[in-house]
């Protein structure tokens, strides 16, 4: 008879271990997943952040490649206007 109580003391006991360790499994898991939860969004902010920083720098680019283009042929319309002045000059 002791043994057989005492086999149940050590199957409850056992049985109490393994529902702590299933309570502990289930909180590191909910833990593990709301911090995964905010990680993703923190990311998906971040990546929302990148893809606006690129976007402005590819606007500056069109905005310096178009002043580029308009510098170069004001500067080929003053050089064609200095000749025309200089002709003139030489012929006095």
């Amino acid at each position: 008879m002791k043994q057989v109580e005492s086999g149940t003391k050590i199957a409850d006991e056992t049985a109490k271990s393994l529902l702590h360790v299933v309570e502990s499994a289930k909180i590191v898991t909910e833990t593990s997943c709301k911090n995964l939860t905010g990680f993703k969004t923190s990311v998906g902010k971040a990546i929302g952040q990148v893809t606006l920083g690129v976007e402005q720098i590819s606007n500056v680019v069109q905005t310096n490649s178009a002043t580029a283009e308009e510098s170069a042929a004001a500067s080929e319309e003053l050089s064609g206007q200095a000749q025309n002045v200089e002709r003139p000059r030489e012929q006095i």
